[in-house]
C-alpha cells in the first residue's frame, strides 16, 4: 500500500514539473514576441482640445455656368466729312459686326441678372483735309499686264513672315528721322495733290522731315522682259501710302512709258528691270501675257537720245535693278549707259552717301533677292555688296542695282520657286522710299517751292 501511494506521488510531481515548463515556455514566447516588435504598441494619452470653427463647404456650381456666352457690343459710329473733301479722300468707318466672345469664368447662379445693352452712339466729325494717310486705290503695271492683288495664284499679301532657312531678315535695320516709322510727324501739313492726268512730282517740308505726292513711271523696253516682277511697284506705292507722308500713285498711263515718249521727262524717277536674254526667251517672258514676240538687239536711237535727255537736260533719275541671272543683261545695260553717257562713270556709292539716310537711315546696304539666284529658296548671303551709279554733278543720276530688289518687295506670289515670304524684305522698301525721297530732294523734275 505504501509502495503505490509513493507511485502516485511521484507521478503528480511529474505532471506538475511538465506542466510548469510548458507555462514557462509560453510566458517565454510570449516576452519573446511582445520584445521583438515594439512598433506595434499603441500610446495613449488624453488631450483637451480646444473649441474648433466649423467650416462649412462651399456649395458646387454647376457645371453649365462656366462657360456662358456674354455678348460684346460694338458701338456703332457715323462719319461724316465737311463740305469740300473728296469722297476718296476721307476713310470710311464701318462699325464692325457684332462679336461672340467665349469666357470660361466662374458664376453664382443666384447672381445672374439679364445684361443691359448699351445704346449705340452716333457720332459726327468734321475732318480737316490734312488729317490722315492718303487712300490709295488699285493701280495695275501697264496695258497688258493684269497682274495686281490677288490675281495669278489668287493669293494676297503676305505681310512680312519670318524668313525660313537663309531667308531675309525681317528685323528693322534702318530708322525713321526723329521718330519711329509707325508714328508720323503731325507738323507736316498734308501735300497738295498732283492732278489725275499729271506726271510729276512735289516735295515740302524741312530736311528729312518731308511730304509730298510722287507718281511712279515703270520703263518699258525691248531687251529684255519690262514687266518682270509686276507687283513690286504696287507694294511701293502701299508701302509709301501707309508708312510716310509721300503719296504715291501710278495713275498716268498705267505707269508704264518708253523712253521715246515724251511724258517721261515730268517723271521725277523712272524704274528699269529684266532677266537676262535667255531667261527672257526660255520662259516665254518676252510679253506679260506670255504670248511670245522677239526681243529688240538694242535701244532706238530715238529711246537713247530720250534717256540722255531726261537725265542730263531735264535731271531726272533712272533705277536699274537686275532680274538675274548671270548678269548679262546687267552687263548689256552698262554699255548703253557708257554709250549714252559716255562722259560720266559708273562707281560704287559709298555707305555714307545721303542716299542711304535721306529719310531712313540705314545701317547697311539691304540684302536681296539675288541670294536665292540658283538657289531659291536656300539663300547664299549676300553676293553684291554695292550699290553702283552715275553722277551727273553731284547728284546721283543713275542707281544701279544687281541686288533684284524689286523682287523682294513683291506682294503678291507670281510662279517662282523661291517663296514670297523668303523674299520679303521691309529694309528693301526703306531702300526703295529713300531712293524716291532722294530723286525729289536733287533731282530737277520735282515741285519744292515748300520745301526748305
Amino acid at each position: 500500500m505504501r509502495r503505490e501511494k509513493d507511485h502516485r506521488s511521484f507521478d503528480s510531481l511529474l505532471i506538475s514539473a511538465i506542466l510548469h515548463i510548458i507555462f514557462i515556455m509560453i510566458l517565454a514566447s510570449y516576452i519573446t514576441i511582445t520584445s521583438r516588435n515594439p512598433e506595434s504598441s499603441i500610446s495613449v494619452a488624453w488631450v483637451e482640445l480646444e473649441d474648433q470653427n466649423i467650416m462649412v463647404p462651399r456649395p458646387l456650381v454647376d457645371e453649365s455656368y462656366l462657360r456662358r456666352t456674354v455678348p460684346r457690343i460694338q458701338t456703332e459710329m457715323n462719319t461724316q466729312a465737311s463740305e469740300g473733301i473728296k469722297a476718296s479722300e476721307v476713310a470710311q468707318v464701318v462699325a464692325p459686326a457684332r462679336n461672340v466672345v467665349y469666357k470660361s469664368v466662374e458664376l453664382n447662379p443666384r447672381g445672374i441678372k439679364d445684361i443691359d445693352v448699351v445704346p449705340d452712339v452716333m457720332t459726327e466729325a468734321k475732318l480737316d483735309p490734312g488729317a490722315g494717310l492718303p487712300i490709295s486705290g488699285a493701280v495695275t503695271t501697264g496695258k497688258g499686264v493684269q497682274v495686281g492683288r490677288g490675281l495669278v495664284t489668287g493669293r494676297t499679301r503676305v505681310g512680312g513672315g519670318a524668313g525660313g532657312k537663309g531667308g531675309l531678315s525681317v528685323l528693322s535695320q534702318g530708322s525713321m528721322p526723329g521718330d519711329s516709322s509707325s508714328s508720323l510727324p503731325e507738323t507736316l501739313k498734308s501735300p497738295t495733290r498732283l492732278a489725275d492726268d499729271e506726271i510729276g512730282g512735289m516735295l515740302m517740308g524741312k530736311g528729312n522731315d518731308v511730304s509730298g505726292h510722287i507718281r511712279l513711271i515703270r520703263v518699258r523696253h525691248g531687251l529684255s522682259d519690262w514687266w518682270q516682277d509686276p507687283t513690286a511697284l504696287t507694294g511701293l506705292v502701299d508701302w509709301l501710302n501707309k508708312n510716310t507722308r509721300i503719296r504715291a500713285d501710278m495713275k498716268v498711263a498705267g505707269g508704264v512709258l518708253s523712253l521715246d515718249d515724251p511724258r517721261i521727262f515730268d517723271a521725277p524717277l523712272l524704274i528699269m528691270t529684266g532677266h537676262d536674254r535667255s531667261v527672257t526667251i526660255e520662259n516665254n517672258l518676252t510679253q506679260p501675257e506670255r504670248t511670245g514676240g522677239k526681243l529688240a538687239e538694242s535701244l532706238t536711237p530715238a529711246e537713247k537720245a530720250g534717256l540722255r535727255k531726261y537725265l542730263v537736260d531735264k535731271g531726272g533719275m533712272l533705277f536699274f535693278d537686275d532680274c538675274g541671272f548671270k548678269g548679262l543683261f546687267a552687263d548689256e545695260v552698262k554699255t548703253l549707259l557708257r554709250s549714252i553717257l559716255p562722259e560720266y562713270s559708273l562707281e560704287n556709292i559709298p555707305k555714307t552717301d545721303e542716299l542711304f539716310s535721306c529719310y531712313y537711315n540705314l545701317a547697311s546696304i539691304p540684302r536681296g533677292s539675288e541670294m536665292f539666284w540658283g538657289s531659291e529658296n536656300e539663300g547664299k548671303g549676300i553676293v553684291f555688296p554695292y550699290i553702283q551709279g552715275i553722277r551727273i554733278g553731284t547728284r546721283l543720276a543713275v542707281v544701279f542695282s544687281r541686288k533684284d530688289y524689286l523682287c523682294a518687295i513683291e506682294t503678291v506670289e507670281i510662279p517662282s520657286h523661291t517663296q514670297l515670304r523668303y523674299r520679303y524684305s521691309p529694309d528693301v522698301y526703306k531702300f526703295m522710299t529713300n531712293l524716291v525721297v532722294y530723286a525729289m530732294k536733287y533731282g530737277a523734275i520735282t515741285d519744292r517751292s515748300d520745301y526748305n
